[in-house]
């Protein structure tokens, strides 16, 4: 299984309008051909990443900040459209009318709100081969990935958990650690979750196997050293009267 990353994009043209049947939205989940904030590493997306998921007809989910216990459209539902266009990965919905529903469509600017939310997201993995690396992992291109969920996001930020991937891949690398049991304990002590057992002695040991060495312990000098004797013969002394 591959893992899952988020990546999210803040656009100046999202829309939501009133239709007979609701509210309508309409905004960009991914933007080609623009470079990513540092992830460590910079990142683009190629036009026609998209294309194959789109054409498989998998059901992908709208949802708010990649919550899946609070969807708003589906492709399945034919409540929402995925397409692909010269910009970017353009996504149509007819939002419910349900509580996030209406919140969004105020706070994303209906019937002139001023707009608090213009920031779009989606979850995704990549297929082997679906990407490729500069030589020195600088910069990455994602030129396939299958599409999991697209999100409407108030907090336009990478998920750390997703943002670090190719750190978290030379981590593991580095300590002989494996990288998925890694991650798992990295984004439960992200989320304040208790660890387990193996997650908190994983840890542990990734950080023993980072630490620098520790600085030899000098040598006492000779002075502490009769200093350190003296006192244990005071003790033995004291012990024996005691008898």
């Amino acid at each position: 299984m591959t893992k899952m990353e988020t990546r999210t994009f803040t656009v100046d043209d999202i829309e939501v309008r009133e239709a007979a049947d609701g509210m309508t939205f309409e905004g960009y989940a991914a933007v080609f051909n623009s470079p990513s904030e540092p992830l460590p590493f910079t990142e683009t997306i190629a036009p026609g990443a998209f294309a194959r998921t789109i054409r498989s007809r998998n059901n992908v989910f709208l949802l708010v900040n990649h919550d899946p216990a609070r969807p708003l459209a589906s492709t399945r539902s034919k409540t929402m459209s995925l397409e692909e266009d010269s910009r970017g990965l353009l996504v149509k919905a007819t939002l419910p009318n349900t509580t996030d529903g209406r919140d969004l469509a105020v706070l994303m600017g209906a019937g002139g709100n001023a707009r608090v939310i213009d920031s779009m997201s989606f979850g995704f993995s990549v297929p082997r081969g679906g990407d490729s690396w500069s030589e020195d992992g600088s910069q990455r291109t994602l030129n396939q990935v299958r599409l999991h969920e697209t999100s409407i996001v108030a907090f336009p930020a990478y998920a750390a958990t997703s943002a670090s991937v190719r750190s978290l891949d030379m981590l593991a690398e580095k300590t002989g650690e494996d990288a998925d049991a890694l991650n798992g304990a990295l984004e439960a002590l992200e989320r304040g979750a208790t660890l387990t057992l193996d997650q908190a002695g994983l840890l542990s040991a990734v950080v023993a196997k980072l630490a620098p060495a520790p600085e030899p312990t000098p040598e006492p000098e000779p002075e502490a050293v009769a200093d350190d004797t003296d006192l244990l013969r005071t003790k033995l002394d004291l012990a024996f009267k005691a008898l």
